[in-house]
């Protein structure tokens, strides 16, 4: 927002536009692009070093993935945490009813009752799965 004490989630052309700025910045592992159009001819969508989502995930922690249904990244969470799942890992899910990105940690919903009760499931699910590993 324009007064610069608030925060909006990011959503459509702003992702878009995070995402072409991210991938204008990758080259390929160990290379110098000379412009543009070279890093993106040298980057591989399908590295896991770009997308987790081709990645090795067998033998990893548990991992909570906290989402709302207005968040235009749901396909995507829901779709690692199914790979996550099927690696053997331990994977829990919250889904949050009209939750936007960055639901209790970021952006409008922060401070709601909603961003709140993120926060607090997130502490104790870390609390629980940080005891099991001490």
């Amino acid at each position: 927002r324009s007064d610069g004490m608030t925060s909006m989630p990011l959503c459509g052309n702003d992702l878009l536009w995070m995402y072409q700025l991210y991938r204008s910045n990758v080259s390929a592992r160990g290379q110098t692009a000379t412009s543009d159009d070279a890093r993106h001819d040298k980057v591989n969508p399908m590295d896991p070093f770009v997308s987790p989502l081709y990645a090795n995930l067998c033998n990893m922690p548990p991992a909570l993935f906290t989402i709302g249904t207005s968040d235009p990244l749901i396909d995507d969470t829901m779709f690692m945490a199914s790979r996550y799942n099927l690696c053997g890992n331990h994977v829990e899910m919250a889904i949050y009813e009209g939750g936007e990105h960055g639901i209790g940690h970021f952006g409008v919903q922060e401070e709601e009752e909603m961003g709140k009760l993120a926060r607090e499931y997130t502490l104790e699910f870390m609390g629980r799965h940080l005891d099991e590993s001490g």
